[in-house]
């Protein structure tokens, strides 16, 4: 956030202003601030460590087990092996877009130091959204509204209240991008006997999946192209995988999205919104992006989504917030 000075001499943040319209490396410039940082790679070690130990710190300190967790699943790894050998597709190609150093890792998703961490990383997300609460509170916070909006939206596309029981469920849910298994568990919580399946590209991640959360199926495969029948679910999700990918990338992600969509069916996007990035502190803001490739314009900050889904053929665009960082995004697929 900007610094504004009060009547006794005090500076104080005040939130960016977010006019309809306007791009985001546009309020950027207005606001004097620099979204352009170097690769990852062409950082020096030191940087490096900077970037990725400000995380595990802010983790630690905030209660966080982080070398716990780590050597948990350290400890495990014969049963990951296992898993990988069993879920990993020998014949997929992986695309340029995604052998980049995600997240601080020399090798991104597809190494195993990247898999041990996933728990700790996913579960310090939240640390910085809210003020006083636990990280567990935040967690459930954040989720917990994610869920509420997305079950919402399902019950208005379907002719019902928020309130109304009476309303069919949904049988089937595809989580893509689905990393280590958890936001397959969140969106699962949503819509109580579903059938719900997780597709990501990292079969490391896949691998954690199926270790901490058995009951769901997984699956090794690309969100733009995953091979499934068409019209087979009445939910797709995407959990903060659209941030990651190139911009052409998400529109074939939405596109396969439409084509897996029975009629109905809601497409539920759960992700940074990129205005939000402006509001925070300098350091929080570069560590994020030094760490995130496909954050910045022309790809992941050009990303229009109403105008995208509508294009494709989506119909009934919602666009909300979701707590101070995140954004809930969801559209139908006409009957």
């Amino acid at each position: 956030a900007q610094l504004k000075e009060t009547e006794a001499g005090t500076k104080v943040p005040v939130a960016l202003p977010r006019p309809e319209g306007m791009d985001l490396m546009t309020l950027a410039k207005e606001a004097g601030l620099n979204l352009e940082v170097k690769p990852w790679e062409f950082l020096s070690s030191i940087a490096q460590d900077a970037a990725r130990g400000w995380f595990v710190k802010r983790a630690e300190d905030r209660g966080i087990p982080w070398s716990e967790s780590v050597q948990s699943f350290e400890d495990r790894q014969a049963e990951l092996d296992r898993n990988y050998a069993e879920l990993c597709d020998p014949s997929i190609e992986y695309p340029d877009y995604y052998l980049q150093p995600f997240h601080g890792y020399d090798s991104g998703n597809l190494e195993w130091r990247a898999a041990h961490e996933l728990e700790a990383a996913t579960q310090s997300m939240c640390l910085g959204y809210y003020s006083g609460p636990s990280w567990q509170d935040s967690q459930e916070m954040f989720r917990g509204a994610a869920r509420a909006t997305i079950a919402e939206m399902w019950s208005s596309s379907h002719g019902a209240g928020p309130e109304d029981t009476s309303v069919q469920l949904p049988r089937t849910l595809l989580d893509i991008g689905c990393s280590g298994g958890f936001s397959t568990e969140e969106m699962a919580k949503t819509f109580p006997g579903v059938t719900a399946s997780g597709l990501d590209l990292s079969p490391h991640y896949l691998s954690v999946a199926k270790l901490t959360y058995p009951q769901f199926h997984f699956m090794h495969g690309l969100a733009e192209n995953t091979g499934l029948p068409s019209g087979s679910f009445d939910v797709v999700t995407f959990n903060f995988i659209l941030h990651e990918l190139p911009l052409a990338v998400s529109l074939a992600a939405f596109r396969e999205a439409h084509r897996l969509l029975a009629p109905g069916g809601v497409v539920a996007v759960l992700d940074i919104d990129p205005r939000r990035l402006l509001e925070l502190p300098p350091l929080r803001r570069w560590a994020f992006q030094v760490t995130e490739p496909w954050c910045k314009d022309g790809e992941y900050y050009s990303l229009n989504f109403k105008t995208a889904l509508e294009e494709i053929g989506f119909d009934s665009v919602k666009i909300t917030s979701n707590d101070p960082v995140n954004a809930v995004v969801m559209a139908r697929k006409s009957k």
